[in-house]
């Protein structure tokens, strides 16, 4: 069992490095002069590949040692930010890009995190702010709008 979970995190890069190649296979890995959509994605999906193959390599090996895992508290904590980074795309069509991202931000800023609500509001705007400057303004992307119209 130990060597299995020691071997887990490898096993679990190697399927999602798996997940990215499959998920950028017909796009185009060199577009001329520049890289194409799929350059990226591959590059760090044969990084995590490689990486994975060694990690798996060093539990099947059996020199490790004992894993210590985190107190409950930071468990608990690291749960609630996985479920938001889950809500984040489920939210996005809905809510809309921009306000997705605030809404999300303070409910790990102040509910996993548990950071005092007036500091978390204020980065919460400036990063939603930002987002929405570089996005929408300078980048001119057409970010998912919901039904609240922005």
């Amino acid at each position: 069992m130990n060597r299995f979970a020691h071997a887990a995190p490898g096993l679990t890069m190697m399927v999602l490095a798996t997940v990215m190649v499959a998920g950028t296979w017909g796009m185009g890995f060199w577009d001329g002069f520049t890289a194409g959509p799929a350059f990226f994605p591959t590059l760090i999906a044969i990084a995590g590949a490689i990486l994975s193959v060694l990690l798996v390599i060093q539990a099947a090996s059996g020199r490790f040692e004992a894993i210590d895992w985190p107190p409950t508290p930071i468990l608990l904590r690291l749960g609630l930010v996985f479920v938001a980074t889950l809500a984040f795309p489920a939210l996005s069509p809905v809510m809309g890009m921009i306000p997705t991202v605030g809404a999300v931000l303070l409910f790990v800023t102040v509910v996993a995190l548990r950071q005092p609500v007036p500091q978390s509001l204020i980065a919460v705007c400036v990063t939603t702010g930002l987002a929405y400057l570089i996005f929408v303004r300078w980048l001119g992307m057409a970010l998912p709008r919901g039904v609240l119209g922005f």
